[in-house]
């Protein structure tokens, strides 16, 4: 895998590319860009700038995975983060039972001894 370069373009570009049958085109970073026209008229030209690299097959199936790889971890991590939310729940409505029973144990204490 290369690293990022920068490319001009003149129409939008693709963000993945097959370029040939073992060599893919990744880009990132696409931005319109207008500029003053090379015939002196008044019209702005629009291009676009990105960043891009090559990949080779393997590569290009690499990322497909990790990509894949990812979006399973971050369900996991929002499952789980779910789970902790609800744990967090029962326990504050537990620490609220908890306060419930001992004001009713504090007031029992004060009527039986008078408030002494």
């Amino acid at each position: 895998m290369q690293g990022w370069k920068t490319e001009n373009c003149s129409s939008l570009p693709e963000t993945l590319e097959m370029v040939n049958a073992n060599t893919y085109i990744q880009r990132r970073n696409i931005n319109r860009i207008e500029r003053d026209s090379m015939d002196g008229s008044e019209e702005k030209e629009v291009g676009y700038t990105c960043e891009y690299r090559f990949l080779s097959e393997e590569e290009y199936y690499n990322l497909i995975q990790q990509e894949e790889n990812t979006e399973k971890v971050n369900e996991n991590i929002l499952i789980s983060m779910g789970a902790q939310a609800e744990l967090y729940e029962k326990l504050l409505a537990t620490e609220e039972n908890q306060l419930i029973i001992m004001n009713a144990v504090a007031e029992l204490y004060e009527a039986k001894t008078g408030g002494n």
